[in-house]
């Protein structure tokens, strides 16, 4: 294609998604969009800010930014925020959120939406409220923030910010932020319940269930529930107040930044030369303390897929002599208030995954390599294979160390 064709090409593309100035297409657009297509710019403007503050009117949304504010909590500005200080500000928690009992469950749906269609600024932005020392949390957000860093490469994001008195208020607006109905993922039944435990075990929250009954009416406002489903909640909360199921979902950018923060290293990076995508989840120690070991990070789900990666794996002759550990992950563990339910999908999930990674590995050796000895039986080979299923990530905060795999 010739320099004149890619021009072309490029100018015909720029007119069907509606970008008609000839500012750098890896640059802010200084434009007066309503929708901000992340595939051509790397960063908000202050053009897209004012854009904002147009259309998020506060008369709107007073539950998020006006009068119907409960006390405690103060909304300040709309403002424009480096993307690596929020994720700061939400790492080591591995899919796990405040006022949520654990990722949102839409995260692919609202990934797809904004890398096709956009990030639209008519939509309440993201939410964090900053304390005195400079610090700050995300209230509402952690969704949106991970997809702007990991996905779509922007360096900033704009954000309401607010002032919260304490960690009670805080709690307590994850909860009723996502109670409004926006593209970003309503709070469920279970959210509530690990928000109204996670109070009730930091002792914000009495355990009775007068109180609990009014902080979920709080909580909520005029969200998704019934009455007659909050009253259920209260109970439920006060029947569990100390059975909080915090869990981690793992995806690959959540299982990246756990094998990072656990002194693991992406083997692509020792081995540049063996092909490696930068997407596969192989790691080595990043001390070079196993110079012999690999380790595949598989999801339980696909048992015939990761026999297929650790075959490539070992077939690769940068690794021949070594040895390839599989871990396994559960992903997104469906959301319970109950701590043995967590569990129970926990192990089934995993003794699931290796009952069929065994009997297909027996069933391909059968299939493929039996031979006849001396008296005419049929013989497998003994499995000399240097690749074993080692361990799982852990996932429920209340019964595994978060820091430590689960050994097999």
């Amino acid at each position: 294609m010739t320099l004149e064709q890619q021009v072309q090409l490029s100018s015909e593309l720029e007119q069907q998604l509606g970008i008609h100035n000839n500012t750098s297409l890896t640059k802010t657009i200084d434009d007066n969009s309503i929708v901000i297509n992340t595939n051509f710019v790397d960063a908000f403007s202050e053009a897209n800010l004012n854009r904002l503050k147009e259309i998020i009117s506060t008369d709107a949304y007073p539950e998020l930014y006006g009068n119907e504010l409960p006390k405690g909590i103060d909304f300040i500005d709309f403002e424009i925020y480096d993307i690596d200080v929020l994720n700061d500000s939400i790492k080591k928690e591995y899919g796990a959120q405040q006022g949520r009992a654990g990722e949102n469950q839409k995260f692919d749906k609202i990934k797809n939406d904004i890398i096709t269609n956009g990030y639209k600024l008519r939509y309440p932005p993201i939410a964090i409220c900053v304390y005195p020392d400079g610090s700050i949390k995300i209230i509402t957000g952690k969704t949106r923030t991970k997809i702007l860093k990991n996905n779509c490469k922007m360096k900033n994001a704009i954000v309401a910010v607010y002032k919260v008195t304490d960690n009670r208020t805080l709690i307590t607006q994850s909860v009723r932020f996502n109670c409004v109905d926006v593209p970003t993922g309503v709070a469920n039944g279970a959210d509530v319940i690990s928000a109204g435990q996670e109070l009730i075990n930091g002792k914000m929250l009495n355990k009775n269930l007068a109180d609990i009954k009014g902080w979920i009416y709080e909580a909520t406002g005029d969200g998704p529930f019934t009455e007659a489903y909050k009253d259920q909640l209260a109970q439920t909360i006060l029947n569990n107040a100390n059975t909080r199921p915090l869990i981690y979902s793992w995806r690959p950018e959540n299982i990246n930044q756990w094998m990072s923060d656990h002194n693991y290293k992406k083997a692509a990076l020792q081995y540049p030369g063996a092909g490696l995508g930068n997407a596969e989840l192989l790691f080595v120690k990043d001390d070079g303390s196993e110079p012999d070991i690999l380790y595949l990070v598989c999801a339980s789900s696909s048992w015939t897929k990761n026999i297929y990666r650790a075959s490539i794996v070992m077939a690769n002759p940068h690794f021949i002599g070594k040895t390839l550990r599989i871990i396994v992950h559960t992903s997104t563990l469906e959301s319970s208030n109950n701590t043995k339910d967590l569990q129970d999908q926990y192990d089934n999930r995993v003794k699931l995954h290796n009952f069929n990674w065994k009997e297909s590995i027996s069933n391909y050796a059968e299939t493929f390599f039996v031979y006849k000895n001396d008296k005419g039986d049929n013989v497998i080979p003994k499995n000399t294979s240097k690749v074993v299923l080692y361990a799982t990530l852990p996932a429920i905060k209340k019964i595994h160390n978060m820091d430590e795999l689960v050994l097999l």
